[in-house]
This record gives C-alpha cells, structure tokens and sequence, in this order.
C-alpha cells in the first residue's frame, strides 16, 4: 500500500478556495504510507503479535516480553529492530491509522457527486471500524489514554493520513456548497461532527449493544443503523432538491 518507511514523494492536488485552507492544513513533511515488515521475518512477526497484544491490552499494559514470547523471538530484538516498545507502537499505528484512511478517503469504484461523498465519509469509517475489530479496539485504546502517540504516529503522512483526509472534505464540502447542495457552515465544525459521529458510533457500540439489548455486529441491526445515519445526515445537511416544474411559479410569487 505505499513504499517503506522512511521514503518520500511529493502529493500535489488542486483544492477549491485555496486561500482559506490557511491555518488549516499544518506546514508538515510529506511522506508515502509505510508498509510492514515481511510477517515472514522475526520483525514481522514481532510487528504482526504487538499490534495484536495492542489491540487487546493498549500501550501501557503490554510489555516486550510479552510481544517477544508471542513473535517467539528474544526481547532484545524487538530494540534490534524498532528502537523501543514507543517506537513499535507508533509504527504499529502508523500502518492501521494510515490503513484506515486509506480505505476512508480513498478512491471509490463508484462515482459519486460532492454531497454523496460528504454522507459517505462517516458511513464509511463506521463499516471501516466495524469489519476491522482489531483496528477499532486498538483505536479505542489508543484514545482512551489520550491519542498522543496517534497524533505523533500520523504526523507528516500525506494522502492516507490527517493531510489528505482534509483535503478530501474541503474539495467535497466546498464544491456541495457552491453547487448549491449542502447547508453553508464552519467547515471545520462539519468536518469534525461527521467523523465524531462516524467513529462514536463503533466506539461506543459496546455500551449502546449494553443498552438497547441490540448487538450492532448482528447484520439486520448494521444495515439499519448505516440506513438511519444516512438519512439524518442527509435531511440535515443536504439541502432539499427544488422541483423543476415549480421553481417558476415559485419564482414570480
């Protein structure tokens, strides 16, 4: 999904209005997805079990000699090959965070207009989160003990990290306004509610499934929920289609 880590390529792309992306998009460095070590490789295998025990257990609670028994290598080659357990970890998040952007903001066999990517972002990071359990707890972890590392993993990634994520919003949001198909607002607010509601909706699944006796991962209730998000984001956000045959009698009222 990219070259190794380490690399860097320059991502150009046009944006609408570009003069208002000031203060928006930090000045940061440009660099392509990383790609894991070879899962045949004891590094990979010490990648593969520490993004696993980190899923399963976050940051603090997993030790390198657990990693180092599960990957079936010595400790000290999880120093070797990465540094320090911060170090994996931010490597480990690097790859799933960028993963899951990739899948979110990346490209769709299905054409779709402005306003339809804007409703589909945050359905698309719910199906992302819940076919992915693994990314979903790690994320979950990760947050809950205040996503320092995830903000320092994902700096200077580009067009499957925070950058390119932004990027695709504004170009969407902003065309969906100027067509005249969305509701005008802070598009930073918009931006921040549609993916807030996006992921809230798989991280607090455990407690809504708790609650309404529901559980989400049950087919019937998944396609219910991903069918009443979309239609309370578009009833709120899209702005109503005008009927042809009326807009001229409206027009000279």
């Amino acid at each position: 999904m990219g070259s190794s880590i380490g690399k860097s390529s320059s991502h150009e792309r046009n944006v609408p209005d570009p003069g208002s992306l000031q203060n928006v998009i930090p000045d940061t460095k440009i660099e392509e997805t990383p790609t894991p070590p070879d899962p045949a490789t004891p590094a990979g295998r010490i990648f593969s079990e520490a993004t696993r025990l980190f899923a399963q257990l976050g940051f603090k609670s997993t030790s390198t000699r657990a990693i180092a028994k599960a990957a079936d290598v010595k400790q000290v080659m999880i120093h070797y090959y990465f540094g320090s357990k911060e170090n994996l970890y931010r490597a480990v998040l690097k790859h799933e965070g960028t993963s899951m952007l990739a899948v979110i903001f990346g490209e769709n066999n299905n054409p779709q207009s402005p306003e339809e990517k804007l409703i589909d972002s945050p359905i698309r990071l719910m199906t992302v989160l819940h076919d992915n359990p693994q990314w979903a707890s790690l994320l979950r972890r990760e947050i809950a003990e205040g996503a320092v590392h995830l903000r320092n993993a994902l700096k200077g990634v580009s067009e499957h990290g925070p950058l390119g994520a932004n990027l695709h919003f504004h170009d969407a949001y902003l065309a969906a306004v100027k067509e005249g198909k969305a509701v005008e607002l802070p598009i930073e607010s918009v931006r921040e509610c549609l993916l807030a509601i996006g992921y809230s909706a798989i991280y607090l699944a455990p407690l809504i499934s708790m609650i309404n006796e529901r559980d989400i991962h049950d087919e019937t209730v998944w396609e219910e929920w991903k069918l009443t998000l979309s239609t309370i984001l578009k009833r709120g956000l899209l702005l109503p289609a005008l009927k042809v045959e009326e807009a001229p009698e409206d027009k000279n009222v």
